[in-house]
């Protein structure tokens, strides 16, 4: 192009830009270029509409002018406008020189039609322009000069390292062939629009989460719209090479729109520690100007002015050794020649606020782009060789190696399914075929027999090929250079420590340095120091190699230690995290470390490892990496990118147990939005192959190839295959239509989300033939129209096991449910049709072998929903309807029917055959309507139910005899016509369509408007409904005029059974008696029985008036009434009304006033029903809970009365007391919780002699002060008949008062914590004076008494001719205050029969002393300063020693002491010697217990010495004593001396050897009189087991034996033996009562030598076996046995292995022992059979006490709860641990008022809810002996436990 055509054409280019420069320029300088235009040119200017209009009018007239005359313009126009420099450059290089003559184009005919005068004046500005142009130019043309140098010699440079970079390279780099995968992350901005706007073409095509994906080719990369663009690409795949291919090219000028490239590398950036200014960045360590300072200024100025001429590309970003500065942290404003630290500047760049406008090019590996992606326009990934692209590589490599050697390794390359699929990127490609060139050239078959099998492999081939080239000796490679190779995995290593590639020349030896260069390994690059100078450094050959190295100095180097291996393997931090964008260096360190623990290296591991222990240290790191890899594979957690790379490691290991568990772990392999190579999908077929087993692959907008299809085949076990994006096409299907036949496994099959066309679909169905084991396809979300439905639904057929098919949110019409239709008439494996509008369409289907039997069950199901039908298209529907076999159900919710196409429908609903439901929601139907689908209830048989509810949402639903068949075989039918505007006159019409539908069962009319007219015609109707169970006429403005009517109707239909009202009639329930049952009620009792009938009117507030008439029309009611009129309010009049009318209810059972709101006069007036009416059995009110009377047929013997929870004055007291004092048979009274406070409680107990009550009154929780206490306390004197009086002022508030029973004989008072001051204890003083006579029991605990308190007290009640029991608790009565306390009450009282204090109790017995004398040796002894006292103890009550010293008068005065009891005290040696000194004076002492928990030395030694005198001594317990050998001697020498010794206890002793042990036992071997041994966990060797044996045998008389545990010997191990010696001893013992052989393993051979001595112990009372191993069968011999031990009281066999026939022999056996009391089967699995065994049993059990069943191994308990009924006598019951739920609380809630002395149910950790709980506190009313109900771990949230325990305190909800 010469040079006159060119200034036109730049001009032409340019002229949005100069239109923009020219608008804002001043009119003088407009002025003078319009007057360089012709006449003609000048008035088309002055016409143009805008001042731009104007302007572009003048550029577009020089563009077309004469090329002089348009240079001359430029001239002028760069000569009195600023623009940027690259503009400027641009004109003034194409204008040329200025010319002398300003005005060349001017002609004569210009200056012509110009005045004089202006063409004078015009001529002096020519001369002053020409001036002002020649001194401009002269600056501004050595500016563009400098950029134009500057621009040659990067050409220069970038070229010369192409031509550095091309060496070695096989083949030529060609970009256009080289494909990137591009994303567009942000909408591109727009360049050189004045507008701002974006072209159509530039808007981002829509594909899932706001990507763009499509391909381009790296040469297109810099021509694109994107300002930042990052390029990806793994390690190998190019990218450097690639960028200065780029660099190349540009010098070609393949990208004429940059004026300058610069290509700078991150790997030199990181030798820069300071911070740099763009000056220096750009001429410091890319290319300094060669024309000093000025050049570099005037390149410097040219960049920033025209940044958008400027192309910057950073390489290998990933090497960078820190993340870029984020945007906001940034500073605004930008100096030059101001230093950044270089991360800021980088992201200055990326974020265009350094040289906005520049094209920014960076590339990275994958992973550490994270901090990158938000300020980048598009990302792009460099797609690797295919399999084209490896042939002509390696034919290139070996073109110049021979022929042979080139065929053998291409076609064995091609041929290797791993090394092909390695060979995807370029340098592994390459680096293959130097592999495969060494292993073929030098004969590698002795070194590795068989080609690589992984990348590892394909490594240490390579590290073998370039140590060849070095001379070595003949021994192995790695061996003969192990200390270079060591050197270089140290260096190595530190390195990828470091994040450096470059390493100086400093730091690497130079003899190092020159093996390794000279084997290739290392290469040598030049550098640019911190400061500019130059130097030089050494790279390994690849980053690759660098971390193989590493990882073989990892696996070899004894210098890392296990916690630093687990360190550097760590995996997970080389994920990448927003929050941590840069992770560790390496790419591939871990991959070569799982390779170098794969078998086939070992061998070379050896040759790096010295030493006489090499081979063990490597097999141990060789198992620490598969531990580490085993720990990953198990976790279930990983997500996509991280399974990859864990099924790479795996791979490298060549570890199939490994992949085993990685798939194992997890069903399915999801991965998500990632790139998938060939090397990925080849690690994957590894994994799945190796495992052996079904997995699926699901792939979610994964970026892959389609050569990756190619890779599935090998990945056998595939069950199904998943794939969802819009970047999976027609292509992609037709490619992946060959693979589906390869995969015979397939069950799964789902192409979803994605473009899927009509002609894939077809591709893909028929590839699907081939897969007979489909059960599931889905293509849904694709672009199918009714023909891509139709070629999927052809192959149903064809597919057997198919199971579903989804085809929703695709492109088709209701013509694809025709079709759909249509394949059901000919596949009758269709299931089912479901469809929503087209968004959701699915076939189900039953699999062939199974179709029979399920088509049976359940029918087919067309679901058609939001689907809008015309006439004739739901006439067509119905003809392919009518063809369907089997048709169960029909939905055609939601669709646009109109009323003729419903009318279609029905008219067509014989022909349908239907044999379920038609569901018509969400579709309008008129009153009409209404009408005519009602009518199908009588003309349609199988018609069941229809279900019409007009309120929004519109429900419509026809039901047939085949939906209720299998529920209600007895054919009932049901209506629903629920707010659908009816009035009566619609409800003639509807009583005519009911008029033959005598099956009807239940009608639902709510939410209607029938009013009372309306009911009244619906009563009419109710003699014809002769099977009618319900009606439902709620909301139906029904007054109380209805109310009234249905009372009547109520008491004359004998059907009607219940009537429920509530809410003032919003809610109106009608229930019936079938006439079927009444029938057969009738046959069973008398015909004239009435039937129960209830009406409850709840929620409403009824008005005196209407209770007047609703009660009379009640009062004709012939069956049992019972009346419900909770949750609402009545004033007194209406109760007062009631009241009159209630005695004439002769059938009300019953009247629930529960939640009624009522004034106290009125509660008043409902108790005096206990008068006005003689059947009122109970009266329970409260405010808020259930309030109730209840009624019986005739007069009550007894009635009970509770009123609680209300605020009680006194006079509402003296009202209650009136009343109650002329009821004559009140039983109960409870006035708990009324807040009567002591002047109520006053009033109350002065009336109390006037009251007629036979048991009990409570008056809990009432606010009491010590004062009201008294008042009740005070009633033991006032009121003859009171018989107790309990009275606790604590946390929990008790106030009793019971009367005298007829087995009460004396009266009994309870205090506790009542803090009694003084004044309050005088007055109880003077009442305890009153009673004295008659009070036979004092407990008093916690209030605060004194010593002299007690003592005045002991005084006072000083025993008259009555036996009084004492029981005084405070916290002091502790230590020498106990004994104190004890001596000082026998000093007081002579009459003490017993004393004893326990922990912090005295209990104290007072009986008359009748015989002041005592008779010894037959002669009488006076005793008149003697005590009468017979028992002493003082047990665990912290008493010493010296304490017991004060009692030694006492003991002396105790002439008569017959038992002493100082157990768990520390009373030591010197309470053992004070015993020694008192016992020669005890001549009466029968009974001494000194059981401890403690060590004490010589307590038995002197306690031994002290017993021979003391020979009147029948008992002796010394439990949990340590006895020495010393004291076993002393011991059994004393017990030779106690002639009358019946009992002893030596449970828990220890501390013996053998010796004496069997010192012992010998001793009580001669104790022929025993009566009673316990040696509970004793233990003994096999000597002294067999001495206790032949011991036992000789005693005769023995009666209770205790062994429990006894079955270790000293030596802690178990005899087997032992058991069977010890109960063959019992043979002859005839008198045995109780025998405890708890743990001792006792088998079912014991059991059979027990059995043997069971029917000589006729008088047996307790047996105890718990935790022994006694079967079910032996159990059940046991029982059967037991029938013989007719005395049998006690039998525990907790904890063995019985079960049902061990329960079934109880079920027989037990009711036959009259005696029995306690019965404990824990921890058994008796199940649900044997309970119901033991259930029948407990029956005729009525005087059990106790009964555990914990854990029995089954949760149904409710026929056991049910029997406790008859278990009167119960006190301890545990259901505990059963898993029992509500049925089993509820049951127990009915039982428990019959069980009055039970005091303990444990129900904890069972699935008991809220519900029976609640049930559980209700009855606790009336269960006053109850103490505690444990229901810890069960299914009751802790607030429900809150409320519970507040409610009820006596449920326990904690673990203690």
């Amino acid at each position: 192009m010469d040079a006159e055509e060119d200034v036109q054409s730049v001009l032409t280019q340019e002229t949005h830009e100069l239109a923009d420069i020219l608008g804002q320029q001043d009119g003088a300088v407009l002025s003078k270029l319009y007057k360089m235009m012709d006449s003609r040119a000048r008035e088309r200017f002055v016409r143009a509409a805008s001042h731009r209009e104007r302007i572009l009018e003048m550029l577009g007239y020089f563009s077309t002018a004469d090329p002089a005359m348009c240079r001359q313009f430029l001239q002028m126009v760069c000569m009195h406008c600023d623009m940027p420099m690259r503009l400027e450059s641009r004109l003034m290089s194409v204008t040329g020189s200025v010319t002398s003559d300003p005005w060349p184009t001017l002609g004569r005919e210009a200056l012509s039609i110009c005045d004089p005068e202006e063409v004078i004046e015009n001529n002096s500005h020519t001369l002053v322009d020409e001036s002002i142009a020649s001194q401009g130019w002269c600056v501004k043309r050595p500016r563009i000069d400098h950029v134009e140098s500057y621009k040659a010699t990067v050409r220069r440079f970038l070229l010369q390292r192409w031509e550095r970079v091309m060496q070695g390279v096989v083949k030529e780099v060609r970009l256009e062939e080289a494909w990137v995968s591009l994303r567009h992350r942000t909408h591109v901005r727009p360049r050189d629009r004045a507008d701002g706007a974006l072209s159509p073409s530039e808007l981002p095509q829509g594909d899932e989460e706001g990507t763009v994906e499509d391909r381009v080719t790296v040469h297109s990369l810099l021509g694109s719209d994107a300002q930042v663009t990052l390029l990806l690409g793994q390690a190998g795949s190019g990218k450097t090479l690639l960028m200065h291919c780029l660099g190349q090219k540009w010098t070609q000028d393949a990208s004429p729109s940059f004026h300058l490239l610069i290509l700078l590398e991150f790997r030199q950036l990181n030798l820069v520690a300071r911070p740099l200014s763009l000056k220096e960045l750009l001429f410091r360590f890319f290319l300094p100007p060669e024309g000093g300072e000025e050049e570099c200024t005037a390149v410097l100025d040219f960049i920033l002015e025209n940044p958008e001429k400027i192309c910057l590309i950073f390489d290998g970003y990933d090497e960078f050794h820190t993340k870029i500065t984020h945007s906001g942290k940034l500073s605004s404003s930008f100096d030059p020649l101001c230093p950044l630290p270089m991360a800021e500047l980088i992201s200055g760049l990326c974020s265009r606020r350094i040289l906005p406008g520049c094209t920014l090019l960076i590339t990275c590996r994958p992973r550490d782009v994270t901090d990158l992606e938000s300020s980048v326009d598009c990302i792009g990934e460099l797609l690797g060789f295919n399999q084209r692209n490896v042939k002509e590589y390696a034919e290139q490599y070996f073109q110049d190696k021979g022929l042979n050697l080139k065929e053998k390794a291409v076609s064995n390359l091609l041929a290797n399914h791993h090394l092909l699929t390695m060979c995807y990127l370029p340098a592994l490609c390459h680096i293959c075929c130097v592999c495969l060139d060494h292993i073929f050239s030098s004969g590698g078959s002795e070194l590795l027999p068989q080609l690589p099998n992984t990348l590892t492999q394909v490594y240490l081939q390579i590290l073998c090929a370039f140590l060849s080239r070095c001379p070595g000796s003949s021994t192995p490679l790695l061996q003969s250079h192990r200390a270079e190779v060591t050197l270089l995995g140290r260096l190595a290593m530190r390195g990828l420590e470091g994040s450096k590639i470059v390493f100086l020349s400093e730091e690497v030896p130079p003899d190092l340095v020159d093996f390794a260069t000279k084997a290739g390994l290392l290469s040598q690059v030049d550098l640019t120091h911190e400061d500019g100078s130059k130097g030089q450094g050494y790279t390994f050959m690849h980053l690759t190699m660098q971390e193989f190295l590493g990882a073989l100095h990892i696996m070899t180097s004894d210098d890392i230690t296990e916690a630093q291996f687990r360190k550097k393997f760590n995996l997970k931090t080389r994920w990448t995290t927003k929050s941590n964008p840069k992770t560790v260096f390496t790419d591939s360190l871990h991959l070569y470390v799982c390779g170098l623990a794969a078998p086939a290296c070992f061998s070379y591991l050896l040759q790096l490892v010295r030493g006489v222990g090499a081979v063990a240290w490597i097999k141990k790191r060789l198992a620490l990496v598969r531990k580490l890899l085993r720990s990953l594979a198990m976790s279930t957690n990983l997500t996509g990118p991280k399974v990859v790379e864990l099924c790479h490691c795996v791979q490298e290991t060549q570890d199939a147990q490994l992949a085993r568990e990685m798939v194992g772990s997890r069903p399915c392999f999801e991965l998500r939005n990632i790139t998938l190579n060939p090397v990925d999908l080849d690690a994957l077929a590894f994994v799945v192959s190796s495992a052996g087993v079904g997995i699926g692959l699901d792939f979610g907008a994964c970026s892959m190839e389609l050569e990756c299809l190619d890779i599935l085949p090998s990945c056998q076990h595939i069950d199904f295959l998943i794939f969802r994006s819009r970047k999976y096409d027609d292509r992609f299907a037709d490619k992946l239509s060959c693979i589906l036949p390869r995969l015979p496994t397939l069950k799964r099959f789902e192409f979803i989300c994605g473009n899927l066309t009509d002609v894939g679909a077809a591709k893909l169905a028929r590839a699907l033939e081939s897969c007979p084991q489909i059960t599931e396809l889905n293509f849904s979300d694709n672009s199918l129209t009714d023909r891509g439905v139709r070629e999927i639904a052809d192959i149903f057929p064809k597919l057997p096991s198919l199971a579903s098919v989804s085809l929703g949110k695709n492109g088709c019409s209701l013509e694809s449910i025709y079709i759909l239709l249509e394949k059901i008439t000919s596949s009758p494996s269709i299931q089912g049709l479901y469809a929503e509008g087209m968004k959701d369409v699915s076939v189900l289907f039953v699999p062939s072998v199974d179709m029979k039997c399920s088509k049976d069950k359940t029918g087919l199901t067309v679901s058609l929903l939001n689907c809008s039908f015309t006439t004739d298209q739901m006439n067509r529907l119905c003809q392919l309807l009518a063809r369907c076999p089997g048709l169960s159900v029909l939905d055609l919710s939601g669709g646009d029917i109109k009323a003729d196409t419903l009318k279609a429908l029905t008219d067509s609903l014989q022909e349908l055959n239907i044999s379920k439901q038609i569901v018509l929601n969400e579709i309008p139907i008129s009153v009409d309507g209404l009408m005519v689908l009602t009518r199908f209830l009588s003309v349609c048989p199988d018609v069941v139910q229809v279900d019409i509810s007009l309120q929004d949402p519109v429900r419509v639903s026809i039901l047939f005899a085949g939906w209720l068949e299998k529920q209600h075989p007895e054919m009932s039918k049901k209506l629903c016509l629920i707010g659908c505007a009816l009035l009566p006159p619609h409800l003639d019409h509807l009583c005519e369509n009911l008029t033959d539908c005598s099956a009807l069962t239940l009608l639902d009319l709510s939410n209607n408007s029938l009013g009372n007219k309306g009911l009244k015609k619906l009563l009419d109707l109710l003699p014809q409904l002769s099977n009618i169970q319900e009606i439902n006429v709620s909301e139906n403005a029904v007054s109380m005029e209805g109310v009234v009517l249905l009372a009547d109707t109520l008491c004359s239909h004998r059907n009607m059974s219940e009537v429920n009202i509530s809410h003032g009639g919003k809610k109106l329930f009608l229930k019936f008696h079938s006439s079927k049952r009444i029938q057969s009620e009738a046959l069973r009792t008398s015909p004239d029985m009435e039937q129960d009938k209830k009406l409850s009117l709840t929620h409403s507030d009824i008005q005196p008036t209407d209770m007047t008439r609703l009660c009379r029309r009640l009062v004709q009611c012939p069956g049992l009434l019972k009346l419900d009129f909770s949750h609402g309010s009545l004033k007194d009049d209406a109760i007062e009304n009631l009241l009159n009318i209630l005695p004439k209810m002769t059938s009300l059972q019953l009247l629930n006033i529960s939640h009624v709101q009522m004034s106290t006069d009125g509660v008043l007036l409902l108790v005096r029903s206990l008068i006005d009416c003689q059947r009122v059995r109970a009266v329970e009110l409260r405010p808020q809970g259930e309030a109730f009377i209840k009624f019986v047929n005739v007069k009550a013997e007894q009635a009970t009365c509770r009123l609680t929870q209300y605020t009680l004055s006194s006079g509402d007291v003296e009202k209650l007391s009136g009343i109650l004092e002329q009821c004559p048979h009140l039983s109960d009274l409870d006035l708990s919780s009324n807040l009567l406070r002591d002047e109520g409680v006053k009033s109350f107990v002065d009336s109390l002699p006037r009251l007629r009550i036979a048991s009990s009154v409570n008056l809990n929780d009432n606010r009491l002060t010590q004062m009201g206490a008294l008042y009740l306390v005070n009633t033991v004197t006032t009121c003859e008949k009171v018989a107790a009086v309990e009275v606790s002022l604590g946390t929990e508030e008790r106030s009793l008062i019971r009367f005298e029973q007829e087995s009460d004989c004396g009266k009994t008072l309870s205090l506790r914590e009542c803090n009694f001051g003084a004044d309050h204890l005088q007055r109880l003083a003077e009442i305890l004076t009153r009673c004295a006579a008659q009070l036979v029991k004092l407990r008093i605990r916690n209030n605060g008494l004194s010593v002299q308190v007690i003592e005045d007290l002991v005084k006072q009640l000083r025993c008259g001719h009555i036996q009084r029991y004492i029981s005084i608790e405070e916290p002091w009565i502790t230590a020498e205050a106990a004994v104190n306390l004890l001596s000082c009450c026998l000093n007081l009282n002579p009459n003490i029969h017993t004393i004893g204090v326990n922990n912090s109790t005295v209990h104290i017995t007072l009986e008359e002393c009748q015989n002041p004398t005592a008779t010894s040796g037959g002669t009488s002894t006076d005793m008149s300063g003697s005590l009468s006292t017979v028992t002493i103890s003082l047990v665990d009550c912290a008493v010493q020693g010296h304490h017991l010293v004060s009692l030694q008068t006492v003991f002396q005065r105790c002439v008569l002491l017959q038992e002493l009891d100082l157990s768990y005290n520390s009373i030591g040696r010197v309470g053992a010697e004070f015993l020694c000194s008192v016992l020669p004076s005890l001549a009466s002492l029968r009974k001494l217990s000194l059981e401890t928990k403690e060590t004490s030395e010589d307590v038995v030694l002197l306690l031994a010495e002290g017993l021979l005198q003391a020979k009147s001594i029948e008992s002796l317990n010394l439990s949990g004593h340590m006895l020495t050998d010393r004291e076993a001697v002393a011991l059994t020498r004393a017990l030779q001396n106690l002639p009358h010794l019946r009992t002893i206890n030596l449970s828990l002793c220890y501390g013996w050897t053998p010796a004496g042990a069997l010192e012992l036992v010998r001793g009580l071997g001669r104790c022929l009189s025993l009566e009673g041994i316990s040696l509970d966990s004793v233990q003994l060797d096999e000597e002294s087991t067999v001495c206790l044996a032949q011991g036992l045998h000789a005693m005769t008389s023995l009666k209770r034996l205790n062994l429990n545990n006894k079955v270790t010997m000293v030596t802690g191990s178990p005899w087997v033996g032992a058991t069977l010696v010890l109960l063959a001893s019992l043979e002859g013992l005839r008198g045995m009562e109780e025998l405890e052989l708890e743990g001792m393993r006792i088998s079912d051979n014991g059991v059979e030598e027990l059995i043997k001595h069971l029917p000589t112990w006729t008088g047996l009372r307790k047996i105890s076996l718990s935790g022994n191993c006694i079967s079910d069968q032996a159990g059940e011999r046991l029982i059967q046995a037991l029938t013989t031990c007719t005395a049998l009281e006690e039998l525990n066999l907790s904890r063995n292995n019985l079960s049902l026939a061990c329960a079934a022999k109880m079920g027989q056996v037990l009711p036959t022992l009259t005696h029995f009391r306690v019965l404990d089967l824990s921890e058994n699995e008796i199940g649900t059979k044997g309970s119901v065994s033991i259930s029948k049993a407990l029956i005729s059990m009525k005087y059990l006490t106790k009964i555990h069943l914990t854990s029995i191994g089954t949760s149904e308990l409710a026929g056991l709860a049910d029997s406790l009924a008859h278990c009167v006598c119960a006190e301890d019951v545990s259901f505990a641990w059963n898993d029992c739920g509500d049925d089993v609380a509820v049951k127990l809630a009915e039982v428990l008022p019959q069980c009055q002395k039970l005091r303990r149910l444990d129900l904890e950790s069972n699935s008991i809810s809220t519900i029976g709980a609640e049930a559980l506190a209700r009855s606790l009313q009336s269960c006053p002996s109850v103490e505690v109900i444990r229901l810890w771990r069960n299914f009751i949230s802790t607030c429900d436990a809150q409320k519970l325990r507040q409610r009820e305190k006596r449920l326990n909800f904690s673990s203690t």
